[in-house]
């Protein structure tokens, strides 16, 4: 069981208030990405009253910086409709609210990010880092769940709910071998900022922040006594971004490099 403990109060504030103006600010966001979505005071709808997203095809000569989002097309082979990474050859099939969540759960349960999940545990519990609780034999199974409930919580918060109400894709769209690998690292770094959204355009990736911010206040009834605070929160809010970044450089090569590996054993 994990160990629970008083929450900081001034951390808890903080938290709050940020959860309280992302949800403020996301209808104006959705209107200023959705001109017209607010034009009846009864129009703003639930997270599960969202309708599909389209599905437009524009034109692959609108693909010109590392900043713009791959054109949206229906030509290929369709993407796993709940897997987040999408391949140059693939098209991501619309998702609607309900498609999102279940992605958000469905991406937790991958042997890779089961792996991952418990390497990170262990290297944890090797430097005894955050959250601290200690190195005895019971520390690695309680570090172990803290951060399987860390990582889903984030997930479901982004991929899930935010990407809902801001909607936005979720999934990584892969770049390619079609540029060259400092273009790819480039692009793959930038996805932290921007995303896609459900009608193929660019938008700021709000999801992914706010996301990362309300998975981390909510660690406050779970972590220690001495993982709370202001400062504890921001660090791990900066380690999160990080790790964003890095999982998708992982995205963009690691296809490339499983078919290297597959072509030297041949």
């Amino acid at each position: 069981m994990l160990r629970s403990s008083p929450k900081s109060p001034a951390y808890s504030r903080t938290c709050g208030l940020a959860l309280l103006l992302v949800s403020l600010g996301a209808p104006w966001i959705i209107h200023a990405q959705h001109p017209g979505a607010l034009k009846d005071d009864n129009a703003i709808a639930t997270v599960g009253d969202l309708p599909d997203a389209p599905s437009p095809t524009p034109d692959e000569s609108s693909y010109n910086s590392i900043l713009d989002v791959p054109p949206r097309t229906e030509t290929g082979t369709p993407a796993r409709k709940f897997h987040r990474v999408v391949q140059p050859n693939e098209f991501g099939q619309p998702l609607n609210s309900l498609d999102k969540l279940k992605l958000s759960i469905m991406s937790r349960l991958t042997a890779s990010d089961v792996i991952s999940t418990a390497f990170s545990a262990e290297f944890s519990q090797i430097r005894d880092s955050s959250p601290h609780y200690g190195t005895d034999s019971s520390a690695f199974g309680e570090r172990l769940g803290a951060l399987a409930l860390k990582q889903t919580t984030q997930s479901i918060f982004n991929y899930g709910i935010y990407a809902s109400l801001f909607h936005d894709d979720p999934r990584y769209y892969v770049m390619g071998r079609q540029r060259n690998a400092g273009v790819r690292a480039l692009y793959s770094a930038s996805r932290l900022v921007i995303t896609r959204t459900d009608d193929g355009s660019s938008a700021i990736n709000w999801p992914k922040f706010a996301g990362i911010a309300s998975a981390t206040g909510l660690t406050n009834l779970y972590y220690p006594a001495r993982d709370h605070g202001f400062a504890h929160g921001a660090t791990a809010f900066g380690v999160s971004l990080w790790t964003s970044i890095l999982n998708n450089e992982i995205h963009e090569f690691d296809g490339h490099s499983i078919r290297l590996l597959r072509h030297d054993r041949n």
